[in-house]
């Protein structure tokens, strides 16, 4: 279980980029999935999916609506989430939801309210997320703002604070901090190359480390209507007192919109 809580600030990090990819003002109808296995250098393997649909409302609100699961070595969780995004005034936007999720190996739910809120411009795009989760025996949140910035064209870079506490019951108190950096070159015209990275600190009251990753990806756009991402990841916590592991993984995202923007 402990493993699991070592993951949170990690997890955080693609559940953002996720959301990254949902922006709003574009008054389509949209579906965006992805699904992502990880195996463990300790013989754990995991495997978490999202399916995402974006329907437009009348004045200028977006309804968000998700499905999700966690199946793993260590984890076995099924959900939704509900939510709206919204336009605001000038090149503001913004999300909130509920997810809820039910996790079946210990027969508890786990509640967690999500709330955005972006500025983009032509050349940059600034936000900040606040996510709270809960359950019978926890509760905790990350907080994350994050920067992108287009140099030129054809190179965009971006970064992302997270910042993660969680308190499980009886006593037991998780810190993470991560960092995410990342640069996104067009090498032609709809296939664009990611590279970044991250690093990231856990505080945990018997076992204090920092671990690191190395991500790369492909992004291709065949049309105006279809976006296909695969991103690779390799993680290192062999600094960890308790349990220390490597991780390779894979994530595969399909983003299609069902009508050119208006």
């Amino acid at each position: 279980m402990k493993q699991q809580k070592h993951m949170i600030a990690l997890i955080a990090v693609f559940l953002a980029l996720s959301a990254a990819g949902t922006a709003f003002g574009q008054g389509q109808f949209r579906t965006i999935g992805s699904i992502a296995f990880s195996y463990y250098s300790d013989q754990r393997y995991g495997l978490d999916w999202e399916d995402v649909f974006i329907a437009p409302l009348p004045a200028g609100f977006y309804l968000v609506a998700a499905a999700s699961g966690v199946n793993t070595s260590f984890s076995d969780q099924t959900g939704g989430r509900l939510g709206l995004a919204f336009d605001l005034p000038g090149a503001y936007y913004g999300e909130s939801s509920y997810a809820l999720k039910y996790d079946w190996r210990e027969n508890s739910f786990l509640h967690t309210a999500y709330l955005s809120a972006s500025y983009e411009s032509e050349p940059a795009l600034a936000s900040i997320s606040l996510t709270g989760e809960f359950s019978a025996s926890s509760m905790g949140g990350v907080l994350s703002p994050a920067l992108r910035y287009t140099v030129v064209p054809e190179l965009t870079l971006s970064t992302t604070l997270f910042v993660a506490f969680h308190h499980y019951e009886p006593d037991e108190q998780f810190f993470n901090v991560a960092v995410l950096g990342s640069g996104e070159y067009a090498l032609a015209p709809g296939i664009l190359l990611a590279l970044g990275g991250t690093f990231s600190t856990v505080y945990e009251p018997t076992n204090q480390y920092e671990k690191w990753s190395i991500l790369g990806g492909i992004t291709v756009k065949p049309s105006a209507l279809l976006s296909l991402k695969s991103q690779l990841e390799y993680a290192n916590a062999m600094k960890a007192e308790i349990n220390p592991h490597e991780i390779v993984s894979i994530r595969l995202v399909a983003d299609v919109k069902f009508r050119s923007k208006d």
